[in-house]
Formats: C-alpha cells, sequence, structure tokens
C-alpha cells in the first residue's frame, strides 16, 4: 500500500550527509517531490527574487524557526489542519 503525500516518520532514520558533487562547487542534492501546484508557486517566487529554485529552497531552509524540540513553529498548524481535514495527521513528538 503507498504512503499518503508527506507521511514518511523520518525520525525513525539517521542522518547521512550525501557526498557533494565537486562540479558543483560542494553543493549537494535535495530532491522533493511536490505537488505540482506547490512547484508552480516555488518556481514563481523564485523567479521573482530572481534566484533559482535551489537558492530559494535553500533560504527557506535556512531561515525556519523551530522550537525548543527542533519542530518547525508552523508544524502543529499543520498537523491540527490535517486532523480537521480527516487526513493522517503529521507526526509530532510530544511536547515537553
Amino acid at each position: 500500500m503507498a504512503r499518503t503525500y508527506g507521511s514518511r516518520d523520518t525520525r525513525e532514520r539517521t542522518y547521512e550527509p550525501p557526498t557533494p558533487v565537486a562540479a558543483s562547487k560542494g553543493l549537494v542534492r535535495l530532491s522533493p517531490l511536490v505537488p505540482p501546484e506547490v512547484h508552480a508557486t516555488a518556481f514563481s517566487n523564485a523567479k521573482a527574487m530572481g534566484v533559482s529554485m535551489g537558492k530559494y529552497v535553500a533560504e527557506l531552509i535556512r531561515r525556519d524557526q523551530v522550537d525548543e524540540n527542533g519542530v518547525p513553529l508552523w508544524a502543529r498548524e499543520l498537523k491540527d489542519a490535517e486532523e480537521a481535514a480527516g487526513q493522517a495527521p503529521l507526526p509530532l513528538p510530544e511536547q515537553s
């Protein structure tokens, strides 16, 4: 059975740093799959900023604010919206 979009529980996995690509100035590949409308929005936003999609996504990640547990501040709002819509909720750690 296929997983629902975004449902993988990555907390079960350990981080393994990717090998930088020498021809890409030491950068590494990040290849998420997103819905077409999200891709279109990201493309439009990056174009308006005059930067690549990679730079746009990197800046979003760098600027993401997290709580004391390392969970993005917007995650609770997303979990509540998914539960209200009857979708599988975003797995979040219990607040300490």
